[in-house]
């Protein structure tokens, strides 16, 4: 994430930090609760870490940024549309495609894109000299997020903005203390995050907002105690979803761990232990130093430290973190920020105007 051109070498240290991630979780089959899962999801991270990777390299090597934006932009506003007509049909293409019916929740997906890339979007045409448009682009990224049932989304494109504000101001300062507080959220969360449940005013007023929040608390507190009992090796990868007394039932249709805990920190603890949850702090914490020693324009370094804070957030909060959709759309959202910001970088140019010989210039060779 430098000024320059993207080298491979940049990306020796997350290959390292992933490399050894797979490493570990292939190594926890041994005592996983599905040895055979554990393998199988393990050869498809690995699939996908290459993936993304790739698109990382790939992002230094396109010839015309400025031009693969326009792509971005054309998916984003398809996207948009998309969601408008489903939520004004009640799903009027959806029932074309599942037999489900349609829900609010089915358009969280579309929720998170928006939020994490509304502030490089915006941002980028910003720093080319498209202010009207991106103010426009802006409002209706954001205003479909909040249109929208996603909390998820809403809370993360919440978070982003002020800490965009305060990495205009002081990127690299901000940065750092970003990768601090991450890593140490990240080790920590075992002791910090299934207490909440325990405490009354907290769960009360969580459980009062919205009732899947206090679910995720009592999840949470679940997980906690799970991970107590394999601090360091953990249950395996991928093995949350059959962890003895998962299935118990809290409340009416509520059970103590439906899948994963919600929270990547907590997931990484329960499957993985001690090993495999250092593993992922290491790697959130470099992706913020690298953040703090990027040569972006000011305005989008900012911008791409708040779609890092709303992709974190998500993660803490949401889906399971080996989900192929949630990691293929992370890949993709990374590879767009790049890409975008070498466009950022390029000001646009304008030739100048050659003005024409005049008359009283002499005749060539004359």
């Amino acid at each position: 994430m430098t000024g320059g051109p993207y080298r491979l070498a940049t990306l020796r240290a997350p290959a390292a930090l992933l490399g050894a991630l797979i490493l570990w979780g292939g190594l926890s089959a041994a005592w996983a609760l599905d040895p055979w899962r554990s393998l199988v999801i393990d050869a498809r991270l690995a699939g996908l870490f290459a993936a993304g990777l790739a698109l990382a390299t790939a992002a230094s090597r396109v010839a015309a940024p400025h031009r693969l934006t326009w792509f971005v932009l054309a998916g984003t506003a398809a996207g948009i549309a998309l969601a408008g007509y489903e939520t004004a049909s009640a799903g009027g293409l959806r029932h074309n495609l599942s037999i489900r019916p349609f829900a609010g929740p089915n358009l969280n997906q579309i929720a998170v894109w928006l939020a994490m890339l509304v502030l490089p979007v915006a941002a980028l045409l910003v720093c080319r000299g498209q202010a009207v448009l991106g103010i426009v682009a802006a409002a209706a990224m954001a205003g479909t997020v909040y249109l929208l049932d996603g909390t998820a989304a809403k809370t993360a494109l919440a978070l982003s903005l002020p800490v965009a504000a305060l990495l205009y101001f002081r990127q690299r300062l901000v940065a750092r203390i970003a990768a601090a507080l991450s890593v140490v959220a990240i080790l920590t969360a075992p002791l910090t995050l299934p207490g909440l449940a325990h405490v009354p005013g907290v769960f009360a007023a969580v459980d009062g907002f919205k009732d899947s929040a206090g679910h995720r608390l009592l999840i949470w507190s679940f997980a906690g105690e799970r991970i107590a009992e394999r601090p360091f090796a953990g249950w395996g990868l991928d093995a949350a979803r059959a962890i003895p007394g998962a299935k118990d039932e809290i409340r009416r249709g509520q059970t103590w761990l439906p899948l994963h805990p919600h929270n990547a920190a907590l997931q990484l603890w329960l499957e993985l232990g001690l090993p495999g949850a250092a593993l992922f702090a290491l790697f959130v914490g470099w992706l913020w130093l690298c953040l703090a020693e990027a040569r972006w324009p000011r305005l989008y370094a900012a911008a791409a430290g708040g779609c890092l804070a709303a992709a974190l957030a998500v993660a803490l909060a949401g889906w399971g973190i080996w989900q192929e959709w949630w990691l293929g759309t992370l890949g993709v959202a990374a590879f767009g920020v790049l890409v975008m910001a070498r466009a950022a970088e390029e000001a646009p140019r304008i030739e100048p105007a050659i003005p024409p010989p005049t008359r009283d210039w002499p005749a060539s060779g004359r």
